[in-house]
């Protein structure tokens, strides 16, 4: 492989997850330029931001012919689920991500569910309904507790794991009769809830190979203690130590089941998978596909990574992936997220955030900007989600210790985070 930079990037999204892909990207040998579409204030760091939508097929091809792109990595999921990886293809672009067909792995929970069943991946019994009578009634009968999802595209906020019948119903009313997540609720899915410990594995894939990167752990609820809100995620660590006949498991019914099933339907697949699992009595079981790196996983992950991520999406773009596990230095990595005031609800913005530099300028740490802008020398808020703080050490328990000391020199008004993010790691067999 050349040692010389000849990749010219254009990188699609503005969040943490993407501000965290820059950043490795701009420490490979392979990278010539980088552009990113939108782009934030942060990520300008390490890319020339362009003007556009990245959610419009129409504006990212332009964008990539403009700054002649060789590879366009896109970050999340909705230019995925929008078809922008189809258009760019048909452009001539290399691309790392997706088809839309693909994507609705993501896009569609009642797709990818039908995808698990007909191709033996282990998931939870589920139903379907598109009538919130329907799914009342089922409700019914049903024990609790019982999980209620959107089918479409929620940004994590899209199930409610209820207690019993009254809090299903109140849910089913919520999505689907008041349109609390809009066209994404119209469409459900009652589930038999599972138990065990949850666990984060993404993969790079090209359609006919995988190759798995250190697993993780995201912590969605907004508190500690797993209570509150379900959230984007409000933290993660790795590696996730698994026990081998777990790991074996995940590998022969969930992984090798994954690439053979898109061969069977011919989904385009060029891109990062990420399988939600539960780690269930039964075995893992498969929560949810994303068709794209996770937030905050990819934070935690990133930084621990010892080969170089845009020459593995590069293999992959081109359809000629190494199988195996990728190469991971030793150690632990977290990341805390810090919030605004009201999230996930409605985020309190434009609040200056105060101590970034002191808590940046450490060895072994990084900060990830997910919602913030700058105006002058000064940070603000500017989403739900603001910054990832993200620390690694030798162990996960020195990981830790760094981070909370990086969190605690940075301070803006209504600051929310959780406190216990890899305090208590459970046993994942």
């Amino acid at each position: 492989m050349s040692r010389e930079p000849d990749l010219t990037v254009l990188l699609l999204g503005s969040g943490g997850r993407e501000h965290a892909l820059a950043w490795a990207m701009a420490q490979s040998p392979r990278l010539k330029n980088l552009y990113a579409l939108p782009g934030s204030d942060a990520i300008a760091q390490w890319a020339q931001n362009l003007p556009g939508d990245p959610c419009d097929p129409d504006s990212a091809v332009q964008a990539a012919k403009d700054c002649r792109a060789k590879l366009v990595v896109i970050g999340p999921e909705a230019p995925l689920a929008a078809g922008v990886s189809d258009a760019l293809r048909q452009a001539g672009l290399a691309v790392f991500g997706p088809s839309r067909a693909a994507a609705r792995l993501e896009s569609s929970k009642a797709f990818a569910k039908e995808f698990m069943r007909k191709h033996g991946i282990p998931t939870a019994p589920f139903e379907v309904f598109t009538e919130p009578d329907l799914a009342r009634a089922a409700i019914k009968r049903l024990d609790a507790p019982i999980v209620v999802k959107a089918d479409g595209l929620a940004a994590g906020k899209g199930v409610a794991v209820c207690r019993d019948q009254n809090e299903a119903l109140s849910a089913i009313d919520d999505f689907m009769e008041k349109g609390s997540l809009g066209a994404a609720g119209r469409t459900i899915l009652l589930e038999t809830r599972l138990h065990g410990p949850e666990l984060s594995v993404l993969a790079f894939c090209d359609g006919q190979s995988l190759r798995a990167l250190p697993p993780s752990r995201d912590h969605k609820r907004l508190k500690d203690h797993d209570e509150g809100p379900n959230t984007g995620g409000m933290g993660a660590y790795c590696p996730a130590a698994v026990d081998p006949e777990t790991w074996r498991a995940i590998e022969d019914k969930v992984l090798r089941r994954f690439i053979a099933g898109l061969s069977a339907d011919k989904l385009d697949f060029r891109g990062v998978i990420f399988v939600g699992l539960m780690l269930s009595p039964e075995g893992p079981q498969v929560l949810e596909f994303n068709c794209r790196f996770g937030d905050p996983e990819t934070q935690a992950i990133l930084p621990l990574l010892e080969e170089d991520p845009l020459a593995l999406a590069w293999d992959c773009a081109a359809g000629r992936l190494k199988p195996g596990t990728a190469r991971a230095r030793s150690g632990a990595s977290i990341c805390v997220v810090l919030a605004s005031e009201g999230y996930p609800a409605k985020p309190r913005t434009g609040v200056p955030i105060h101590g970034l530099e002191s808590a940046r300028d450490q060895p072994g740490l990084a900060v990830f900007h997910a919602g913030t802008s700058r105006q002058g020398d000064r940070w603000l808020t500017q989403g739900g989600r603001v910054l990832g703080v993200t620390a690694v050490a030798p162990d996960l328990a020195q990981a830790r210790d760094r981070a909370y000391e990086a969190v605690s020199r940075i301070r803006f008004d209504g600051m929310q985070y959780r406190k216990d993010i890899g305090g208590k790691v459970p046993a994942l067999r």
